[in-house]
């Protein structure tokens, strides 16, 4: 016990991240890193597995491995069957595009393996078209699967002689994992396979394994008066060490995005920043374990499982219920997300972990009476993998179900609801939410709308685009472009005052990604004529290409639409290629987007930017101020636009040349 009263801290940790994952999946633009926060848990568990399979191999000389992974995986399984069950309910009763798939993601999501089927499946550009669920379990999948190997991998890593060399293979499995991710990102491209990845994802765990070997090395170290890190370290220089890196986590998180930051070393500093975070905190007179067992994030710390499973599928939902509050009532929504998932964390433990948790404590005290009665007395405490395994928080992974002196209270009690009227309730509700799963699956659509619509759209799209380039005549088509090149500058002057009142399609092209696609119909009705060509998951590095091409077949019109802030951050070399490509004779409407991306604020400042830099041939079409007014007008997703919505959007391209012309007379 007095060792265990130094990882006391290990719950303020975990409150710590899961902060910074909450703050990122709801507010993404405002914290871009905080997805490192999942790093630091792996970090924690692979440090509280390893210590525990490390003691009981010290105490006992065997790891009872079955029986190891029944208490495990039993934290982590109910509790999710529990969650997936009742979010598929809410989003059969809700909003059904929320059920895309719903029945293989929740099968592969109970078997522990959601993140290689998110990886097996793709990772299509249309399964941001509809709200995933179920998509934040590729961490509890990540995590299970280690659970598994880590008994495994103790025992092969115990064979290694001398220490130093044990350690150092350790260390290296965790690099080789983080070169592998490193090696495997590709900027630009889904990074899905290396962030999901057991094999390029792993070594957070195995870094927090390697924290357990030394700090069980000193624990059954003859000189244990020394403090658990090795020393010489004093405590001072514990607890600095120990500052400097929450202070990095919290740049970390405050400085990497999606991209090569991350992929290429900095989920890795991530963890071995947490490594110096955890030695810090538990050595002893640290003041960073006093930090970390400060009661608010402490309790957060300790709910941390039940509040990561329903933070994300609740945020999704509450989003689907109320469009209206996207926009700027979206604190609204991050309220609501927040206090529902506190309550539905402790619903959940008071209906399902908490019974579980008591059969599992059964089946330990059983199995503890057997082997008493098996083996010599004096062996007994010795031999049971449970004997010496009295801390609640040594021995669990990063995310534990709490045993406080209130659930003892509560027990000597009889607890302020009788067992039997929680079994009833528990049954009631269990039955409705499984029925609620059972229909949602057997409903669950294919596609989404937004999905269809975004399908069809683009077929019709294609069909013209192979129309066009069949056409045998290619030569008599370049000679009527240059035919009516020559008409339209004959006709320019002409054309200055009657643009305002006759302004269509004729002179319009479109150059756009989905949100272009999804408003194509309404662009071709308020733009009679309009040439659209548009691409879903279309990147503004494609321009300059589009460009080029549409011009050598005399479809590059007078004013240029690019709409594709959607999908990439731009700047203003991006805008001059685009510009350079097409020559001279061009107008610019470059297109604003709207979404929740960390990166979309900022290509929207480049666009305004470059626009105010270049006012004889460019303007912009704010798409963001118009629909972020009116976000209800978008499809369930948040970033398409539903039907009024698309014709929003065709109404924000002409205004803004009509505009255009007002202001320059041409």
């Amino acid at each position: 016990m007095q060792h265990n009263a130094r990882y006391a801290s290990m719950d303020g940790i975990k409150g710590f991240a899961l902060i910074g994952i909450i703050w990122y999946h709801l507010a993404q633009r405002y914290l871009a890193g905080g997805f490192v926060g999942v790093d630091v848990f792996f970090t924690v568990s692979g440090f509280l597995l390893g210590l525990s399979l490390l003691r009981e191999l010290d105490r006992s000389g065997r790891i009872a491995v079955g029986w190891f992974y029944v208490r495990r995986l039993a934290r982590l399984w109910p509790a999710m069957l529990f969650m997936i069950a009742s979010v598929v309910s809410l989003g059969f009763l809700t909003d059904r595009d929320t059920l895309v798939r719903i029945g293989g993601k929740s099968a592969a999501s109970a078997l522990f393996a959601s993140n290689w089927y998110e990886i097996a499946t793709g990772g299509s550009y249309f399964d941001s078209t509809s709200p995933q669920l179920l998509r934040h379990l590729w961490f509890v999948a990540l995590l299970a699967q280690f659970t598994v190997i880590m008994p495994l991998l103790v025992l092969v890593l115990r064979l290694i002689r001398p220490f130093a060399v044990r350690l150092a293979a350790t260390v290296g499995l965790a690099v080789l994992s983080a070169v592998g991710m490193a090696l495997l990102f590709v900027p630009g491209a889904d990074p899905t396979r290396v962030y999901f990845g057991t094999d390029t994802h792993c070594f957070g765990l195995l870094l927090g394994l390697a924290l357990a070997m030394c700090v069980h090395r000193r624990e059954t170290d003859d000189d244990a008066a020394h403090p658990v890190i090795v020393a010489p370290w004093r405590r001072e220089t514990a607890s600095w060490l120990a500052t400097a890196a929450l202070l990095g986590l919290i740049a970390l998180m405050t400085r990497v995005g999606q991209d090569a930051s991350a992929f290429r070393g900095g989920l890795f500093a991530a963890a071995a920043l947490s490594v110096v975070l955890i030695a810090g905190s538990v050595a002893e007179g640290s003041w960073m374990g006093g930090l970390f067992t400060w009661r608010p994030l402490a309790l957060l710390g300790k709910y941390s499982y039940g509040i990561y499973l329903w933070h994300w599928p609740l945020f999704l939902l509450y989003q689907v219920m109320l469009p209206a509050w996207r926009g700027d009532g979206i604190w609204l929504i991050w309220t609501l997300t927040l206090i529902s998932s506190g309550v539905m964390a402790a619903v959940s433990w008071w209906m399902i972990e908490k019974p579980v948790a008591g059969w599992i404590a059964a089946m330990r005290r059983r199995r503890a009476a057997k082997a008493a009665d098996e083996r010599p007395a004096a062996r007994t405490a010795a031999s049971t993998p449970f004997g010496s395994q009295s801390s609640p928080v040594v021995g669990a992974p990063a995310f534990q179900p709490p045993a406080t002196a209130q659930d003892a209270l509560l027990r000597a009690r009889g607890g302020i609801v009788p067992s039997w009227l929680r079994a009833v309730i528990t049954t009631v509700v269990t039955i409705l939410v499984v029925v609620g799963f059972v229909f949602g699956v057997m409903h669950a659509p294919a596609k989404s709308r937004i999905q269809m619509t975004l399908e069809q759209n683009q077929g019709e799209l294609d069909k013209q685009a192979g129309k066009r380039q069949s056409d045998a005549e290619a030569a008599k088509a370049a000679a009527e472009a240059k035919r009516r090149a020559e008409e339209a500058a004959r006709k320019r002057e002409q054309a200055k005052q009657e643009a305002l009142k006759h302004l269509d399609g004729k002179d319009v092209t479109v150059i756009g990604d989905s949100v272009t696609v999804g408003a194509s119909p309404s662009l071709s009705k308020l733009l009679p004529g309009v040439v659209v060509d548009a691409q879903v998951s279309r990147s503004i590095l494609k321009a300059p290409e589009i460009v080029s091409t549409l011009k050598a077949q005399g479809q590059l019109r007078k004013y240029v639409v690019i709409s594709l802030n959607t999908n990439s951050e731009s700047n203003a070399a991006e805008f001059d290629d685009i510009v350079n490509a097409a020559g001279d004779g061009h107008v610019f409407v470059l297109v604003t987007a709207y979404g929740d991306r960390s990166w979309i604020p900022v290509a929207n400042k480049a666009t305004f930017d470059y626009a105010s830099a270049h006012p004889g041939n460019v303007t912009v079409a704010d798409w963001n101020a118009a629909i972020g007014a009116q976000p209800q007008l978008l499809g369930s997703d948040g970033i398409h636009p539903g039907e009024q919505g698309q014709e929003l959007y065709a109404q924000v391209v002409k205004e803004a040349i009509a505009g255009w012309i007002a202001d320059h007379g041409v």
